[in-house]
């Protein structure tokens, strides 16, 4: 009991009193007349309790006093010892000179709580009330269990004393743990519509299955009705993958987090899908862990430049050394390995964004070729993206290649071109294909452009591929 009564002078814990059967007068109005459910809400005072959590993990509260990422985590019984609430996670937020919960809506009735903790971001149990008969359970004027009565339309709100938790186990409150992990839930907002431009909207939006794979390869199936939709998935950092399907399509996206948080019911994310003509479309973004992209240069020769966030080509001067120096860019994505193993490629679009310049040529072209303009070629032997460079570049061939035009004139950065011929050869040799290459034309004429490649800082600057194809009837 001595080390106990030096616990109880040392350690922190927040007296805010408990307010069993305490009932606001205020009626909920979502609740209609006539209603038996009514609603739980736990307050607390500020001082010490905003202290500590400050405290307790670096960089969960914001500046401006925002515990958002806090939450309790509830467990309640009803009168007949049924479980109707497992370690539920309940918001708590900064209100006034205290916090507040939102509210947990429960029948009309008599109920008990049975564990009380506070939760930070990383999931782990910062604060928790003690149970009757626990060692710690002495500091609190009133452990677990707390009985409370949810009366029809009102908010019934209880004050609760907690202690950190600091070095303690869970024994010391009277839990077998706190393995505990908080589950953030994401809603969304997304529709699927025909993709035809015979059709006009709003009767695009059709019906649809569809399948999300979050960062964790956790799964999920939802059935799209032919409107804005509002689903609700586990948030997790990263990006998810959408599996859209009909009867007879079936097109895949991928979206991050971000794009789902932001997404709303009048800004929804639309998953279009292609006519009945048998084509399923699939969109590819370059990343640096999907893609294989550098650049090369002749005026450093053994140096490489494989995180370099252009995918360039150009003849062009160099204003320090005023020489005149040649870029080039080599890029490989393994299209197939994402598309169903029996699919029949029928058209692959690449859109590039230009990042940097269009350089404009310095003479007369006098073979007659078209001005700005830039080749891939199908590279034919293999290479690394972190060895690569000009004096150890690989071997390339003219045949299947696709001719692209920079087109300085253009006010858009978005640049789409077709190189289907690169994945399905027109040219029926059998070549080995390890990506392509980049190269200005004619090299020794002054002129190319700066596109950006799959190390672009900004998402939105990487290239994107798109596939077209069938399957088997």
């Amino acid at each position: 009991m001595e080390r106990l009564t030096g616990l109880a002078s040392k350690t922190l814990f927040l007296m805010a009193f408990l307010m069993c059967t305490f009932t606001s007068c205020e009626k909920d109005p979502g609740n209609e007349p006539g209603s038996d459910l009514g609603q739980l809400e736990f307050n607390f005072s500020s001082g010490d309790l905003q202290e500590s959590l400050k405290s307790t993990v670096d960089g969960d509260s914001t500046e401006n006093g925002d515990f958002a990422y806090y939450k309790l985590l509830i467990s309640v019984v009803d009168e007949d010892g049924v479980v109707v609430l497992d370690k539920e996670a309940v918001s708590l937020y900064k209100f006034w000179d205290g916090f507040i919960s939102e509210k947990v809506e429960l029948k009309e009735g008599t109920y008990t709580l049975t564990e009380f903790m506070i939760i930070n971001g990383n999931g782990e149990v910062v604060f928790a009330t003690p149970k009757e008969g626990s060692p710690l359970a002495y500091l609190v004027e009133k452990p677990l269990p707390v009985n409370f009565i949810i009366e029809a339309s009102d908010v019934t709100g209880l004050r609760i004393e907690v202690i950190p938790v600091g070095d303690h186990p869970p024994e010391d409150f009277g839990y077998v743990n706190f393995g505990i992990g908080i589950v953030r839930p994401l809603a969304f907002f997304t529709a699927a519509y025909i993709n035809h431009p015979l059709i006009m909207a709003p009767s695009r939006f059709i019906e649809a299955n569809l399948d999300v794979y979050d960062p964790e390869g956790k799964y999920y199936e939802f059935k799209l009705e032919a409107k804005v939709n509002e689903l609700v998935i586990k948030g997790l950092r990263g990006n998810y993958i959408f599996l859209l399907k009909t009867d007879d399509y079936e097109k895949k996206f991928m979206f991050s987090y971000r794009e789902l948080k932001m997404s709303s019911e009048d800004n929804p994310l639309l998953l279009p899908i292609g006519d009945n003509s048998g084509i399923y479309e699939m969109e590819f973004m370059a990343s640096p862990d999907t893609t294989k992209d550098a650049m090369i240069t002749d005026l450093n020769g053994n140096e490489n430049f494989g995180d370099h966030p252009m995918f360039s080509a150009s003849f062009k001067s160099e204003p320090i050394l005023t020489v005149m120096r040649t870029t080039r860019s080599l890029m490989y994505y393994d299209i197939r390995r994402y598309l169903p193993k029996s699919a029949t490629i029928k058209k692959v679009q690449l859109t590039l964004t230009v990042t940097g310049d269009i350089y404009t040529m310095q003479q007369q072209n006098t073979d007659m070729l078209p001005m700005y303009t830039g080749v891939f070629k199908q590279i034919v032997e293999e290479w690394k993206e972190e060895g690569v460079t000009w004096n150890n570049q690989p071997e390339t061939t003219d045949a299947n290649k696709v001719i692209i035009y920079y087109n300085p004139w253009i006010d858009f950065n978005k640049r789409t071109y077709d190189i289907t011929r690169l994945f399905v050869p027109v040219d029926k040799a059998n070549y080995p294909n390890y990506g392509f290459m980049f190269t200005h034309y004619p090299e020794n004429i002054s002129g190319g452009i700066e596109f950006g490649s799959s190390d672009a800082k900004n998402r939105d600057d990487r290239p994107v591929f798109k596939v077209y194809y069938t399957l088997p009837l």
